[in-house]
């Protein structure tokens, strides 16, 4: 599995932002406040709603929690975790921020 790569982000006012694509273990641990720090708005408000509604599932039937709750919330981590960095590369985008090129010196 190669290794992922550092991808660097300037803006003319704002600080640079440094970014490491793949896969994301904070997203995972903690989807919905990654995503409020990271400035995704929108996604961390969404998060917020389906973490309202599997606490609301694992209230009403807790029983089954595991197999109602459990297993929807770690699918959903995951696909926060490698779904989030193209999430946060298109905000940067759209915020104005662009990509320095590679460095053919460093890059292989």
């Amino acid at each position: 599995m190669p290794a992922p790569s550092t991808l660097i982000f300037y803006h003319p006012t704002l600080p640079e932002r440094r970014l490491i694509g793949g896969f994301n273990w904070l997203a995972c641990i903690t989807p919905t406040l990654w995503a409020l720090s990271e400035g995704l708005i929108w996604h961390g408000r969404w998060l917020l709603v389906s973490e309202f509604a599997f606490a609301g599932l694992l209230a009403a039937r807790p029983a089954e929690g595991i197999l109602l709750v459990g297993l929807p919330y770690l699918l959903r981590n995951l696909w926060v975790a490698t779904q989030g960095s193209h999430w946060l590369i298109a905000s940067l985008l759209q915020q104005g921020y662009r990509q320095a090129p590679a460095n053919p010196f460093t890059t292989p």
